[in-house]
């Protein structure tokens, strides 16, 4: 309960809220009206006397002794003796936190090297110890100088003083609870200042049992030994060492002390260096990516699901299994956790890890309309050599994670997610990890019971791509919109032989170029493709191994044995045998293929004129008269070399004319009606003749 008795201008005086009816504190007695009282006050007639006039948070204060005894009686009654009371809130008000004390605390140092640092609860302790020390300074000034205007004599200062810190109880401090005792402690903060207060054991003064440099030495190598040995064994080995040395023996508390002590330092060698930079070496806190394609991760998760395989043994028994679980590679975009991409396996195999980036660069051509590349792609080190070349296929920046530090990657949380989320509402649960102790595991007797109803092999695999659905659908439209946001300069597109050249398959089989393209059979049917690329014509003496996507046949990529050409190829284009069924898409296609080949006989004559050209001046030499060379060489158009040098210039003019013959011929084959083709093919195969000599 708050108390009303206050000290003012070396006075006692009382709250006037806690006498009215009106305007009164809660616990007021309501004697009178708030004006009335004000009123009695101001007046010079009534004995009210007023002590202090409210203000902003400070409420007025009648003068104690000037109230009737009635009154004084009423009060004391409800709020006890007015000095004693009024001392204890003179105190508590004179009170203040010593902020410089808690910052000299908290930086205290002690031990063998000021590696330790105090306990925060002493730290508060020791706090509030120093400031109650603070205020008993300022009351026990004030209290004399009081006393000296009150001509008071004969008071035992500091029993006051015991008494208002041993009634201050706002804060949990310690100090002496006699007027000797709080004397002493006074008097060693006014000498001491802070560090008075701080226990000898806490300090730098007590001696090691352990002093030597070697001693330590020993000890401490005894626990970073690799064998991780107990605190009985190291202190069994040290002290038989000491024995030997003449050194002081020591108990296991004391390994226990300097185990604690040493940890850092001895951490590697008993738990390995991955133990070390996972758990206590600086750890780098890192933000999520802004937008969508800036940061990849991937990695396999053996999914805590349950399926059931049946396998004939050696002995040709029908065997079932319940045991067995699938692993999925992910590939997860950093900005909102979004599986871009994933594949199922048996186990992790690089090839499973090639499926999932192939799924990634599917569904990212699906959502944003081509194959954008990651601008970031981080790792493990599994495969590293083998999956490299598509890591840097996949991303101008591979950022393989450290060797053994596990926290860089953020999808082993994510899988940690989805086991909860999804798979432990699920019959075939298997569990969490072995390390999370049986507590956390499923029922075995349960399990084993309807272990019949795991789904087999394609129906967990349903379960997994369900979950990988759900999980796009949810964060579909963020990642979607966010897209929108991406810089740029952070979109890059994989362009398709890049695509055929990472995930492409290929049928084991080397092909030829023939008129019609290359021929592969893909899923026991033949698919056609051609390039309309010249220089794919003038390397048809190559074998090609054709790269293709199961998913998408309308584009090939074709490769050379050693991988020096590459040529990007598209299906054929089936035409139609009938005129009657083509279409202007068909018309349009076939003048494509007569276009290049127009372009592919130009560039024939060209080159065949120009070595035409460069050839003559030699064959005109009288030293190849006579010589089989001389007969045959041929110009660009099949004629021989002996031509005369007006002829051969001749000759381009020639294969021009040739060529709009042809297209003249091709315009008027195209002109002929359907009829007229008929009757000509009627003409060629039956002998007219024979019927008019009948």
């Amino acid at each position: 309960m708050d108390t009303p008795y206050k000290f003012y201008d070396g006075k006692l005086g009382f709250k006037v809220n806690h006498l009215t009816t009106d305007r009164c504190h809660e616990d007021s007695l309501k004697l009178i009206s708030y004006r009335s009282i004000y009123n009695r006050m101001k007046s010079k007639t009534q004995c009210e006397k007023e002590l202090r006039r409210a203000s902003l948070g400070n409420p007025a204060l009648v003068l104690f002794s000037s109230l009737s005894r009635e009154w004084k009686d009423s009060i004391t009654v409800k709020w006890g003796e007015p000095e004693k009371e009024a001392t204890k809130s003179w105190f508590a008000q004179h009170y203040v936190a010593d902020r410089k004390a808690f910052d000299f605390f908290v930086a205290h140092r002690y031990g063998d090297n000021n590696e330790k640092k105090l306990d925060l609860k002493l730290v508060e302790q020791y706090t509030y110890n120093a400031s109650v020390l603070n205020t008993v300074l300022k009351v026990k000034e004030a209290r004399k100088s009081q006393l000296k205007a009150r001509r008071v004599v004969g008071v035992d200062i500091w029993q006051s003083l015991s008494n208002d810190v041993n009634a201050f109880r706002e804060v949990e401090h310690n100090l002496p609870t006699t007027k000797g005792g709080l004397r002493r402690k006074v008097g060693a903060f006014q000498k001491n200042s802070y560090a008075s207060l701080i226990s000898g054991r806490l300090t730098n003064s007590n001696a090691t049992k352990i002093g030597k440099k070697e001693q330590m030495a020993v000890l401490d190598e005894l626990i970073a030994h690799p064998n991780n040995l107990s605190n009985e064994l190291i202190k069994d080995a040290y002290n038989s060492m000491a024995k030997t040395m003449g050194w002081k023996t020591i108990t296991a508390g004391t390994v226990a002390n300097r185990k604690e002590k040493k940890e850092l330092i001895s951490h590697a060698g008993r738990k390995g260096i991955k133990s070390l930079q996972n758990t206590k070496l600086m750890q780098v806190k890192r933000s999520k990516p802004s937008t969508p394609m800036l940061y990849w991760t991937v990695d396999g998760w053996d999914a805590e699901l349950y399926y059931q395989d049946t396998k004939v043994d050696k002995k040709g028994h029908s065997v079932t299994t319940y045991t067995n679980r699938l692993t999925i590679v992910v590939v997860l975009d950093a900005h909102n956790n979004y599986p871009v991409g994933y594949a199922i396996g048996t186990h992790e195999t690089p090839q499973l890890i090639q499926q999932a980036f192939q799924n990634s660069m599917n569904h990212i051509k699906e959502l944003f309309g081509d194959y954008y590349r990651p601008y970031q792609l981080q790792t493990d080190n599994y495969a590293k050599k083998a999956l490299t070349p598509l890591y840097n296929m996949m991303t101008d920046h591979f950022t393989p994670a450290q060797v053994g530090n596990a926290k860089s990657k953020i999808i082993e949380p994510y899988f940690n997610r989805l086991n909860k989320k999804y798979c432990q509402l699920l019959n075939n649960w298997s569990g969490f990890g072995v390390a999370s102790g049986s507590k956390r595991q499923p029922n075995v007797e349960v399990l084993n019971n309807k272990k019949k109803d795991f789904p087999d092999m394609q129906g967990c695999i349903a379960q997994l791509e369900n979950i990988m659905a759900t999980e796009r659908s949810i964060n579909y439209e963020a990642y979607s919109t966010k897209w929108l946001s991406t810089k740029e300069e952070h979109k890059t597109i994989m362009n398709a032989e890049s695509y055929l050249l990472s995930f492409g398959s290929n049928t084991g089989h080397t092909y030829k170029l023939r008129g019609e393209g290359l021929g592969v059979t893909i899923n026991g049917e033949k698919v056609w493709f051609d390039s309309f690329d010249v220089n794919f014509r003038l390397q048809a003496h190559q074998e090609w191994i054709v790269q293709y996507d199961e998913n998408n046949l309308d584009n090939a990529l074709a490769m050379s044995v050693d991988g020096s050409e590459r040529f990007m190829l598209e299906q054929k284009y089936i035409q139609p045998m009938a005129i009657a069924d083509q279409t202007e898409e068909d018309i349009v296609e076939l003048k494509r293929i007569k276009d290049k080949n127009k372009t592919i006989i130009a560039t024939i004559i060209e080159e065949r004129t120009e070595s035409a050209q460069l050839a003559n001046p030699f064959l005109e030499r009288p030293q190849l008269e006579g010589t089989l060379a001389k007969h045959l060489l041929t110009d660009s158009l099949g004629q021989h070399k002996n031509n005369k040098s007006a002829e051969r210039l001749e000759a381009n003019k020639q294969a021009t004319k040739i060529l709009v013959k042809e297209e003249k011929k091709e315009t008027k084959r195209k002109a002929k009606t359907f009829a007229d083709e008929r009757l000509e093919y009627l003409e060629n195969k039956v002998n007219t003749n024979e019927y008019f000599s009948l």
